[in-house]
């Protein structure tokens, strides 16, 4: 789970507090286009599991639960570059399948959905550049 994520859909994550007193619970709201970044470092409670550390855009830095990371890969809520390259792939695809039997309708539904994610590749790719070039100095 270690890498970089961007977020497909805008969704609400309840922190956690992990002080003796509990009362800093809050709930966060992902936005489409914002990047995960899930570190290295990880907590685990008796009572919870395992949590990452998480950065969001390099600015927001909580600890989010393994389980829920795996929760929003699975309902495809957070795409790594690689999942992107797949889901571009299959869009083109489609579209040319729309094509060749001549669907109009496939058609605009596929190119609409391949031109916000190949927006979303864009903006990614940016963030991973900036963010590589920055650990090089």
């Amino acid at each position: 789970m270690v890498g970089h994520y961007i977020a497909v859909k805008t969704f609400e994550y309840p922190i956690e507090c992990f002080c003796p007193c509990g009362d800093h619970a809050d709930v966060l709201i992902i936005n489409k286009g914002d990047i995960i970044e899930v570190t290295n470092e990880r907590k685990f409670t008796m009572a919870n599991g395992w949590y990452f550390l998480v950065k969001i855009n390099e600015r927001c830095i909580f600890y989010m639960a393994h389980i829920d990371l795996e929760y929003y890969f699975i309902k495809e809520q957070l795409l790594s570059m690689l999942d992107i390259d797949l889901k571009i792939n299959y869009l083109q695809f489609k579209i040319n399948q729309a094509l060749d039997t001549g669907d109009e309708v496939p058609f605009l539904n596929y190119t609409t959905e391949f031109k916000k994610i190949n927006n979303l590749k864009g903006k990614f790719k940016t963030f991973l550049n900036r963010a590589e070039s920055k650990s090089f100095f």
